[in-house]
Order: C-alpha cells, then structure tokens, then sequence
C-alpha cells in the first residue's frame, strides 16, 4: 500500500500541484524553509540570509530543485507535530503547533505530501492511505524521502535541524563528515553528519519503527488523531490533548496534596491555597492547578471531538 500510494502521488503530481499552491502561502519566520515541494526553486527573501540547503527541509520532498533555509529577524516558528487532510486526491500536511491556553492551531507550513483514496472537498480520518500511521504521540521522522519511522515530535524536530546543518558538516572531500560527525544513516544511503548519539538515536527508532505505528482505530471511537493522546488526568479521561498537555496533568496530580490548604477553608478540606483553583476537568476534579491550566483544560474540553480520528 505504501509503495502504491506514492506511485500514485506521483502520477497526479500535476493535480497535487494546483491544491497544493492554496496550502503552502510563505509567511516571514526566522529560520524558514523556501520552496514549495514536490517542484522546488528555494530561494531566500530580500533580507534573508541562507543557511542551507535540502531535498526535503520540513518535510515536502523535492522532485526537481531544492529548498533553501533562509534566517530572518522574525520569530522561530516551533514545529511540534503534523496534521494531515485530504483536499479531492490531494493529502496535504501541516507542520504546527497547538497554541496555549487557547489550543488554536499556529500552521508553520504546509505542503502536498501524497494522495488520499477519497474524492471530497476536504477528507480525513478514514480516507487517508493509513498502512504508516503512527500511534498518538508520534510522528514521521521524514528525515529523507519516505521517511515514515514514527519518532517524537522532538526527534522530527532535530531531523529537520539537522537537514539543515548537512553542508556545514560535511569536510572538503565529498560526503566525509568533518571530524565529531559521523553519518546518520537513517537508510544506508542516508549520509547527513549528526552526532554520534542522534545516529544511535537514530537506530534505536529504526529498531522499534513497527511497534509505533497504529491501526485505523487502536482504542475505538475515542481514538486521537496523529499527534494528541489521552489526558488522563482522572480515570477514563479520554480527552485528545497534546503530550505536553498529558504531562502536565500528571505533574499536577502528583502535587496535588501539597497544593491543598492544609486547614482547609470554604470548600472543606479541597480548599486550594492562594494563587490554585480546582482544575475541573469534570465537576468533581478538585485538583489544585493554576488558572491557565484550569482555563487550558476547559479549552481541551470544548475541542474534544474534533481531535478524535475520523472526524
């Protein structure tokens, strides 16, 4: 199915283009990649200066030509993690971030990077081909072409940063690394300079790529889209949030008790001590956070169905 749905993307490469131009407008950040896959003429703005130089950059891979990394003075844009739809046969991903408290998505870039079985308007879920789709909490590395080793959002992170480091690593004679370097070697072929712990890194995630991705529903109808997991802040809380967002609720049960005014107060022994209000993930949670969690957790509630696969 993987080889057959990038064949396929392939063949309709000309359709892809025309959907794709509506997704990939270039907004002014600091370190942003130029060039627009899978047909790529990367160059930097009036004011920019380039950096480096890739196939694929943030994700979308170059058929022809090449993106550039080009800094400017604006703010870094952190991608945390991608969110994939289906425009006609047209999948378009989206590198971004969840904003908090208000859990709005912040797009970073996006780009045309396959195709989907469905013909709509705009599709996801169940018409996505779903054979490398990753568990909640991770990722596609895309550190080279086809790349689809689900890692943490981090770990994509560094295989972007690292991409666009490659040139600057590499010695005078052809693909050698200059001395602290080594290849990654994501596949044999793979030889961009990285450290030696993010090549171990990197053979540590090829090792444990099959046991990361998921099926169509792993946990039924309250199943995550890619890139959210369960809150979990109380039992059978199946909320979608972000795994930032997991750990936080975890961090805030584990202080929980020291968090409790110790003489209790006007809501009994619960009474939270200054500066803590009970979090209310559901009327009964009592647990003691700070407003902007409070506020965070009513946000993730309101947006709970529209983070569940399939819709």
């Amino acid at each position: 199915m993987k080889h057959f749905a990038h064949d396929f993307g392939l063949q309709i490469a000309a359709l892809a283009i025309a959907s794709a131009c509506t997704f990939t407008a270039v907004y002014a950040r600091a370190d942003t990649w130029r060039g627009t896959a899978p047909f790529c003429d990367g160059q930097c703005l009036a004011g920019e200066t380039q950096k480096g130089v890739s196939d694929s950059g943030d994700g979308g891979y170059c058929i022809t030509g090449h993106k550039v990394l080009c800094g400017n003075a604006a703010p870094t844009c952190p991608v945390r993690e991608t969110n994939t739809a289906c425009y006609g046969v047209v999948m378009i991903c989206d590198n971004g971030f969840y904003e908090s408290p208000t859990q709005n998505w912040h797009s970073c870039s996006s780009y045309a990077c396959g195709a989907c079985l469905g013909i709509g308007s705009s599709n996801t879920g169940s018409n996505l081909f779903s054979a490398d789709t990753c568990k909640q909490g991770f990722v596609w590395r895309e550190a080279i072409k086809d790349d689809h080793v689900c890692v943490t959002p981090e770990t994509r992170s560094q295989a972007a940063d690292d991409n666009a480091n490659a040139v600057a690593r590499r010695s005078e004679n052809g693909d050698t690394c200059k001395q602290g370097f080594v290849w990654r070697e994501v596949v044999p072929s793979d030889h961009v300079c990285v450290t030696p712990q993010v090549r171990a890194a990197v053979a540590s995630d090829n090792r444990v790529a099959d046991q990361r991705r998921g099926s169509a529903q792993p946990s039924g109808p309250d199943t995550c889209k890619q890139g959210f997991v369960w809150r979990e802040a109380i039992k059978d809380d199946h909320v979608c949030v972000t795994p930032e967002t997991r750990s936080q609720a975890a961090d805030d049960n584990a202080n929980a008790v020291a968090r409790r005014s110790p003489n209790g107060g006007a809501s009994g022994p619960d009474t939270c001590k200054p500066g803590f209000v009970w979090r209310e993930v559901v009327p009964s949670d009592h647990v003691c956070v700070t407003p902007q969690v409070r506020a965070a957790a009513t946000s993730d509630n309101r947006v709970a169905g529209e983070r569940r696969a399939g819709r």
